[in-house]
C-alpha cells in the first residue's frame, strides 16, 4: 500500500509506502489500545460500583444503629411501664383480696431476672432473650389482669365498701410504721398515716360504708370512725368538725369531716387509719391515686 500526502496548494508530496506486514502490526497495536482501554474502563465502572456499594452500606449501617436505639429505648419505656403495672396491680391485689393469680406458665432462659436497662441494653442478657421476656412479661400481665378484671366483676360490692383513694389532698409528713415520735422523740409504732394540709381542708370518704362513731380522744382529739364492711373499718384523727351523723351510710368521695389540729398534734393534719380484720394494716396500700 503506498500513502499519498498532497499539500492543498504548493509543496512537496509526500509518499511513503506500507508493507502488509506493517499495516497487520498496527491492526494488532490498535486492537491492544482497545482492548487495554476496556478493560481500564470496565475496572474504572466496577471499582465506582463497589464505592457506591459501599456508601450504601455504611448508610444502611448508620440507619440500621438509629433504629436499634430506637428500639432499645422504646424497650426501655416498655420494661419501666410494665413495672408500674406490676405495682399498681400489687394495690388492686391487696384492695381486691384477690391474691392468687400466678399464671402456670413459665419463662425458660436465665433466672437472673428482667432488670432495667441502663446505659441501652442490658449486656448480661442477649437482645433477643430480653425481647422474648419481656413478651411473655406482657403477656403474663395480660393474663392476670383478665383474671382480675373477672374477680372484680364477682366483687363490685366489696369494692365499693374498700378503701382506695386518699381521703383528702395534702402531703404525706409521717407514713406507716416505726418512726420518732414528734412530740417526744422516742422511737414508736405509727399505726396511721399522717396527711398536712390547712385547717378545715376537707376530708372525704374513701369508700363506702356507715358512720358508727364520733367521738373524743387524748391522743387523736376528736376522730371519727367508718365501718365498710367486709371486716374493713377506718379512723379519722384530729378533726376539727365531722359532717356526718352516727348511722348515718355515706359514699366513696361524700364529705365526712374537716382537718382540725385536736389531741396529741404538732400541727393541722389527719390521721387516718386502716384496719382489716381489726389488724392495722399500711393506709398507703389501698390508696390508687398517689
Amino acid at each position: 500500500m503506498t500513502v499519498m500526502i498532497v499539500p492543498q496548494k504548493s509543496g512537496k508530496v509526500i509518499r511513503f509506502k506500507l508493507t502488509t506486514f506493517t499495516i497487520n502490526v498496527a491492526f494488532i497495536i490498535l486492537a491492544m489500545v482497545i482492548l487495554g482501554s476496556s478493560f481500564l474502563i470496565l475496572d474504572y465502572l466496577r471499582v465506582k460500583e463497589q464505592e457506591q456499594n459501599q456508601r450504601m452500606t455504611q448508610q444502611n449501617i448508620i440507619s440500621q444503629k438509629f433504629r436499634i436505639k430506637e428500639i432499645i429505648n422504646k424497650l426501655s419505656n416498655d420494661q419501666l411501664k410494665l413495672e408500674e403495672l406490676k405495682d399498681f396491680e400489687k394495690k388492686l391485689r391487696v384492695i381486691s383480696g384477690f391474691q392468687d393469680s400466678s399464671p402456670r406458665v413459665r419463662f425458660v432462659g436465665n433466672s437472673a431476672g428482667f432488670k432495667v436497662f441502663q446505659n441501652g441494653i442490658n449486656d448480661e442478657k442477649p437482645f433477643l432473650e430480653v425481647l422474648e421476656q419481656l413478651d411473655y412479661e406482657l403477656k403474663s400481665r395480660e393474663i392476670e389482669f383478665f383474671q382480675l378484671e373477672a374477680y372484680l366483676q364477682e366483687q363490685k360490692d366489696r369494692l365499693a365498701r374498700t378503701p382506695s383513694v386518699s381521703p383528702m389532698k395534702g402531703y404525706i409528713s409521717s407514713r406507716f410504721g416505726q418512726r420518732n415520735d414528734p412530740l417526744t422523740g422516742k422511737r414508736r409504732k405509727h399505726n396511721g398515716l399522717d396527711i398536712v394540709n390547712h385547717m378545715f381542708s376537707p376530708i372525704l370518704s374513701p369508700a363506702d360504708g356507715v358512720v358508727v362513731g364520733t367521738m373524743a380522744d387524748p391522743t387523736f382529739g376528736y376522730f371519727l370512725v367508718i365501718d365498710h364492711g367486709y371486716n374493713i373499718v377506718t379512723r379519722y384523727g384530729h378533726i376539727a368538725k365531722s359532717e356526718v351523723k352516727v348511722g348515718q351510710f355515706v359514699k366513696r368521695g361524700d364529705l365526712i369531716a374537716r382537718m382540725g389540729n385536736e389531741g396529741r398534734s404538732s400541727g393541722p393534719h389527719l390521721h387516718y387509719e386502716i384496719l382489716v380484720k381489726d389488724r392495722y394494716v399500711n393506709p398507703e396500700q389501698y390508696i390508687l391515686n398517689y
